[in-house]
């Protein structure tokens, strides 16, 4: 559902259904440093009104509700109001739809057709699930449905029983996010491959200041240096292979064995000569260069002595 000016002004009071999956780390899409970091105000929530998939979700919400209620036989209606937790005031949500005539209410989605397998044989997305039952927690709704429109031909819609055991769990890792990290001001220190851009925008200066690391940081480091040596290994060997197949293929530009067919063909592509435009056409160059601020991780061994 699309929120008013006011209720998305309201977003940082409260942990809502879209954000339960990345409070508990079981996002594709957000972290918990992230959601962190929006409630306190130190980053800026992302602007999703341009987002495509955001705008088609919204524009065909009515559409997923009219075939929801065509192919049941149900009727539903809006509640455009700002639901909270009976107990928690901290955990809230807005509602899609709800059934007329019974304790349930109506989550609707859109996907396009890659995400098509997500949804085969009775699956739901991780974060979807996550976010009904937030729903049910927060409305004390029996069941939830939710339909989604998958590309230009597939509708479905599922039914969702309320489920105590997982709800206790939603809310009791939501609470603990709320009041260790949220109300203390305390970072979460559950990091994720995503929160890299996160991390730069929380902390931006570079003070030339030395500080003592933990243990932890040696096996973490240690780690990155095992990885990276895999990672060699592995890029060595890819290589070795592909090689290989340009071996065996020569002057031939594809090559068909039973399972796969292998090409190697000659393309182009065009680029600046940085270089050279700086040395001949240095005005140019200083005009059109952009000054990118970014900070490196380095990682060196201590010695130790012997």
């Amino acid at each position: 559902m699309a929120l008013t000016k006011e209720q998305l002004a309201e977003r940082n009071g409260y942990i809502g259904a879209s954000e339960a999956a990345g409070v508990l780390g079981m996002s594709r899409w957000t972290t918990p440093l992230q959601i962190w970091a929006e409630k306190l105000g130190q980053v800026e929530r992302p602007d999703l009104s341009k987002n495509t998939a955001v705008r088609v979700g919204t524009a065909l919400e009515d559409t997923v509700a009219k075939f929801f209620a065509e192919d049941t036989g149900k009727k539903v209606r809006r509640n455009n109001r700002t639901l909270y937790h009976s107990k928690y005031p901290f955990i809230a949500c807005h509602l899609d739809r709800e059934i007329v005539g019974e304790n349930a209410i109506l989550e609707c989605k859109t996907a396009s057709a890659y995400k098509a397998k997500e949804w085969e044989n009775n699956q739901i997305p991780q974060e979807y699930l996550i976010q009904c039952h937030h729903e049910l927690a927060v409305s004390g709704a029996d069941k939830c449905y939710i339909a989604c429109l998958v590309g230009n031909s597939d509708f479905i819609w599922q039914e969702i029983a309320r489920d105590e055991k997982i709800i206790n769990s939603i809310i009791e890792k939501e609470v603990y996010f709320w009041k260790e990290f949220v109300e203390k001001k305390q970072m979460p220190m559950t990091i994720s491959h995503q929160d890299s851009d996160i991390l730069f925008q929380l902390f931006p200066k570079a003070e030339d200041t030395e500080i003592e690391l933990t243990d932890e940081a040696d096996a973490l480091a240690e780690s990155i240096e095992a990885l990276t040596a895999d990672m060699l290994t592995c890029e060595e060997q890819i290589d070795k292979a592909k090689n290989t197949l340009k071996a065996m293929l020569k002057e031939n530009t594809t090559g068909k064995a039973r399972k796969h067919i292998i090409t190697w063909k000659l393309q182009g592509r065009k680029g600046i000569d940085t270089k050279r435009l700086q040395d001949e056409k240095p005005e140019i160059y200083t005009a059109y260069v952009k000054d990118t601020s970014f900070k490196k991780l380095a990682i060196k061994r201590i010695e130790e002595s012997k």
